[in-house]
């Protein structure tokens, strides 16, 4: 694939100075979301220079806009009837001028509930950290299915190819295609690279940073994000006049040939953390990765997380209308409001040391291990700054796998920092973090923006990534503590209990189970803010898994949702009441059990017979029935309607119960 451009590219070590900011671009939007109309109202600055400002809306899963309405330019709002409570919507509006134009997005809603089960996550782990840090890793395992997330997990050498790693993940995509959404890359697993980049022809393909010297294959994380693998060839593309050897590329040299890719290719989240080869940090990878994993735990915990504000470090400015850190401002807003502060040149690491943040931005002309009006990879071996998410842009450091990397440094730092990812050259796209969604989902919003999202150059190129755990979220809810287990004498109820969480804000507790820690975990039920334990009375036969999660409503400046803590979890085994004749009828099966959509029920010994199957939730109220024949065939039962939670299924014929069966639906 080729795609040349006639833009004039500016090395990214050259300021250019105009009268207008890089905030212009960028429309300041809010939301209030308002439960009893339902109604969400968006809001925006004021321009009288403005001529009109146009309002679009999709849903989230949606590429296309569809258009709303145009409002004259003294409009400073608009209110969206067309909602439902417990949904959510993406809004963009467009400011129209004579000169600079300004687009805003946001996703809002109103109490919109987070899903208890975000799908599942291929952990890949460094071998060198599975015994080191073994203890340290089933913690991250725990607090990511305290999330909702099932996690997938393989331990690959630092040697191995990269088509090998990408196997594994192809394996787990195509076994479940439905649920497999998310990547996580622990260590220093193989990096791939591809490009690229030339200068060398009448049309070039100019590298991201505008840099002749920085042509040649970049790495490439969202290769195991990518499902195709047709797109991946190796056969075409030769340069070796880079001055990084690792940039240089030709054909069978295990460097991929695309630098871009079309849009919506990339289908998995996927995120790194990979502290290898930081010498500057006077360490081993091995503790930066302990260390690392540590500070990501305390956050999920409620502990190190900075005030809900932002800072936006520009040391570009407009720069001919790309005006980079317009994505700070941009992303921000819908979760700050008016709480983004920019910061002078050269100011970065004095304020974020003693004013802590949730998110910032920070660009400038740049090097492998430093950031122009920012500061170096040294300074985050030195300084401890106060900040979670991250935007940085400069020359070079998008190019990360090097030494001492600038992108990869706050992830290393002793500092709260938990992420980072070039945003400039594209935009990077968090606004929906506002509303609950994780990095790893806006990061896959971003790799696959166009036409989606404004841009400004490089849309969908192969270099974008996340340095970061992927499934972070921001304003985490103080989880419980002290989660027990305890059976009823028969073993046929367990009782959980557990102590409060700290969080004032707290109005109820959810309590999910499963019959493994590798299953997705369902809702048995909810109880007050005031209610410590819960009583679960149709347990799983053999070993339960518990969790408690706390739940908490969030008010941004996107709208409203219901929050959740990580749940917290104990084990113990129980058993549940099937009755006489299911034990002495071993010729049914159930699968699959969890489903989602259809479960199919058989009989070995097909007999003709008339049974109906009787479907009851937890309280013992009957959902579904439906008659069915028995003569060898499967019977296929859609549970789609049904809340996620866990049933009993049972067989009857005339006046006996022949069969019962636990069903999860998830």
């Amino acid at each position: 694939m080729k795609l040349y451009f006639t833009l004039l590219f500016i090395a990214l070590s050259v300021t250019e100075i105009f009268s207008q900011t890089s905030k212009d671009p960028a429309l300041l939007l809010t939301a209030v979301a308002n439960s009893s109309k339902p109604s969400i109202t968006l809001k925006w600055p004021a321009d009288a220079a403005s001529k009109y400002f146009a309002v679009y809306k999709k849903t989230p899963a949606a590429i296309l806009w569809d258009s709303v309405t145009k409002v004259a330019n003294t409009i400073t709002s608009y209110e969206d009837l067309s909602v439902a409570v417990g949904k959510t919507y993406e809004y963009m509006v467009i400011k129209r001028t004579t000169g600079v134009e300004a687009v805003g997005y946001i996703l809002s809603g109103i109490n919109y509930s987070l899903p208890s089960n975000r799908g599942k996550l291929i952990l890949l782990v460094d071998k060198n950290y599975s015994t080191p840090l073994s203890t340290d890793i089933a913690q991250l395992e725990n607090d990511l299915r305290g999330d909702g997330w099932v996690v997938i997990r393989h331990d690959v050498n630092r040697t191995d190819a990269v088509t090998s790693v990408k196997q594994l993940i192809l394996n787990d995509y195509n076994a479940d295609k439905q649920n497999v959404k998310a990547v996580y890359i622990l260590g220093h697993v193989p990096v791939p690279y591809s490009g690229g980049f030339f200068t060398t022809t009448n049309a070039p393909v100019y590298p991201p940073d505008g840099h002749p010297d920085h042509v040649g294959a970049w790495p490439c994380d969202l290769y195991y994000g990518t499902m195709k693998e047709s797109i991946w060839t190796d056969a075409d593309f030769t340069d070796t006049t880079g001055s990084r050897v690792q940039n240089r590329n030709k054909p069978g040299d295990g460097k991929f040939d695309p630098a871009y890719l079309y849009p919506d290719s990339v289908t998995l989240q996927v995120g790194r953390v990979d502290l290898f080869n930081m010498p500057a940090f006077i360490t081993t990878d091995t503790f930066l990765i302990k260390r690392y994993l540590a500070k990501a735990h305390a956050f999920k915990m409620g502990v190190n997380v900075g005030a809900k504000r932002g800072f936006v470090a520009d040391n570009f400015g407009f720069m001919a209308g790309e005006a980079f850190a317009s994505s700070g401002w941009r992303s921000m807003t819908p979760m700050f409001g008016d709480s983004i502060t920019s910061l002078a040149s050269n100011t970065f690491f004095s304020t974020l040391k003693t004013k802590s943040a949730q998110f910032v931005y920070g660009c400038g002309g740049g090097s492998y291990n430093s950031c122009g009006g920012i500061g170096a990879t040294s300074n985050f071996v030195s300084d401890s700054t106060l900040y979670n998410f991250s935007m940085m842009f400069g020359s070079y450091f998008g190019d990360w796998d090097n030494q001492d990397n600038f992108l990869r440094a706050p992830l290393a730092s002793k500092g709260w920092a938990l992420s980072c990812s070039w945003s400039g050259r594209p935009y990077h796209f968090y606004h929906p973090m506002a509303m609950g969604e994780n990095l790893g989902y806006c990061m896959l919003k971003s790799q696959n923006n166009y036409p989606t999202y404004t841009y400004n150059i490089y849309p969908t190129f192969i270099y974008n990534a996340l340095m970061g755990d992927p499934s972070l979220r921001m304003n985490p809810v103080l989880p419980v503590s002290n989660v027990v287990l305890t059976r009823s004498t028969d073993k046929l109820k367990i009782t959980v209990s557990w102590t409060k969480s700290n969080d004032p804000d707290v109005t109820g507790y959810a309590i999910y189970s499963s019959s493994s820690k590798n299953d997705p975990f369902v809702l048995t039920g909810t109880v007050a803010a005031n209610v410590f334990t819960y009583t679960q009375n149709a347990p799983f036969n053999g070993l339960n898994y518990v969790m408690v999660k706390a739940i908490k409503p969030e008010t941004t400046s996107s709208g409203t949702y219901i929050n959740n803590s990580i749940g917290v979890m104990d084990t113990i085994t129980a058993f549940y009441k099937t009755g006489i004749a299911a034990n002495m009828q071993d010729g049914f099966k159930l699968y699959p059990n969890p489903a989602n959509n259809l479960i199919n029920l058989s009989y070995e010994f097909g007999n003709g017979a008339s049974y109906e199957v009787a479907c009851f939730d937890i309280n013992g109220k009957q959902v579904l029935n439906t008659s069915w024949i028995n003569n060898s065939t499967m019977k296929q039962i859609d549970i789609s309607n049904l809340a996620p939670g866990v049933y009993l299924l049972k067989i009857v014929s005339g006046n006996d119960i022949i069969h019962t069966e636990k069903v999860v639906k998830f």
